[in-house]
């Protein structure tokens, strides 16, 4: 079983900070509740987020901004989690954040800080030229199919609430394993292990996802597993993982107006994402 002590929020909330004040005057931050997609669902029972449909974060400030341009911070890949460490109410370990619910507060972050427009200067795939992309930020769109009963019926998917993984038997081997979703942690040492193991991509990425085969989380017998598995289970659980995973996206049609190539782009969360065009 994957360690979820890391997944934990901090086990002491902090309450809201008290306004600032300069002179005689008090400045308040405006706060607000941004949804979640994962619906506090697939959190453990002791993170802050578990069960919790929504989360309070403070609207960005000029200290926000401070962390968004240290160059210490975007050198070592800080800035994101520093950032959602000072928005978030109460305080919550920003690695635990799920993937998704981690897209839903960084962009409802960005709208307070900026508003609801972004554009992003894109380089067409086919022809290289440049084009400005105008993205708004409140048309998202939530996918994942872990809360439809109809698909997890058909798939024969339970999710196990105690361990936190999605139960599936595998169409070719008939082997029971259990997925489980992607924090921020697991986001990082993915990435990580595919810089490092070009040549084993597909079984380390599988190894993030899947934490237990017929209920035994050791990660030997896991991997062994893995490396054994016929293809066309491997590509199951490639093609059922995504859909699975509750997440946010921002999505935008973009047609070159050299080429005229047409493809459908998304909005990368990175730190430069908070800097108005």
């Amino acid at each position: 079983m994957r360690n979820n002590q890391r997944r934990f929020g901090k086990n002491n909330p902090q309450p809201s900070p008290a306004p600032a004040t300069a002179g005689d005057l008090a400045f308040a931050v405006p706060t607000e509740f941004v949804e979640l997609p994962s619906r506090g669902k697939f959190y453990p029972s002791d993170h802050p987020l578990h069960n919790k449909e929504t989360v309070e974060i403070r609207y960005m400030t000029a200290k926000d901004e401070d962390i968004l341009s240290s160059q210490a911070l975007l050198k070592n890949g800080l800035a994101i989690e520093r950032l959602l460490e000072s928005l978030l109410i109460p305080e919550v370990d920003s690695n635990s954040l799920l993937i998704g619910d981690r897209s839903a507060i960084l962009i409802a972050a960005r709208i307070s800080g900026y508003g609801e427009e972004y554009k992003v200067d894109y380089g067409c795939p086919m022809c290289g030229a440049r084009s400005e992309i105008d993205f708004d930020l409140h048309e998202t769109t939530l996918t994942g199919d872990c809360f439809n009963q109809e698909f997890l019926e058909k798939e024969n998917i339970t999710f196990d609430e105690s361990n936190q993984t999605f139960d599936v038997v595998l169409p070719a081997s008939g082997v029971s394993i259990g997925l489980s979703l992607m924090d921020g942690y697991s986001e990082k040492e993915f990435s990580e292990v595919g810089k490092q193991n070009d040549d084993s991509l597909v079984t380390s990425m599988l190894a993030f996802f899947v934490v237990k085969v017929n209920d035994n989380f050791e990660k030997n017998h896991i991997q062994s597993f893995i490396d054994s598995m016929p293809a066309r289970d491997s590509k199951f659980i490639r093609d059922l993982f995504p859909k699975l995973t509750p997440n946010i996206r921002l999505l935008s049609d973009f047609t070159c107006s050299t080429c005229f190539h047409h493809k459908e782009t998304e909005v990368p969360l990175t730190a430069e994402f908070f800097w108005p065009g």
